[in-house]
């Protein structure tokens, strides 16, 4: 019998939320994953645990506030799993994405199903495309990126840049 794919669902971020974030990335996930490299060494300090937690504080005000971006938690069956974000770019109508996930979530449906949840959001926002970079490493990410319809292609490096029109639209900028 398969598994149950999970339910997954986008929450702002309050106090309360960030905190469960927190935790979560702690508990299950590599600091390397969820921040940038701010000290040496893939392992959780105060400093990335304070850029953790500040980011997404920073953010509360969304695409329209100073930081240009929008974060959410991503609930996984009633757990705070991971967060997703969507940034303006300088192009209007593009925005950027990223995500992680808990390893305890991953290979299960969660991850396709929170960017599926991003392009909603996107579409709520007035995005018209959205893009993302992720490691030529990462299969599982370029599989749900192709899955969810987005041309992927070299972005130098060991790097990928993959790129997708926003539920509803048309065409993507530029195209």
């Amino acid at each position: 019998m398969a598994e149950r794919a999970p339910t997954v669902r986008l929450r702002p971020v309050d106090d309360a939320v960030l905190a469960e974030m927190v935790r979560a990335a702690l508990g299950d996930a590599a600091p390397d994953e969820v921040t940038p490299m701010l000290t040496p060494g893939n392992t959780w300090t105060p400093e990335r645990v304070e850029w953790l937690t500040r980011f997404h504080a920073d953010r509360r005000a969304g695409l329209d506030g100073p930081a240009g971006e929008a974060t959410w938690a991503v609930e996984v069956d009633g757990d705070v799993a991971g967060a997703v974000r969507l940034k303006r770019t300088a192009e209007p109508g593009v925005l950027e994405t990223g995500i992680w996930l808990a390893r305890g979530v991953r290979g299960r449906g969660a991850g396709r199903r929170a960017i599926a949840a991003v392009l909603a959001q996107a579409a709520v926002l007035g995005g018209r495309e959205v893009r993302v970079e992720t490691g030529r490493g990462n299969q599982g990410a370029l599989a749900i990126l192709r899955g969810l319809g987005f041309e992927c292609s070299d972005a130098g490096g060991d790097r990928v840049a993959a790129r997708r029109a926003v539920p509803g639209t048309t065409r993507a900028p530029g195209r």
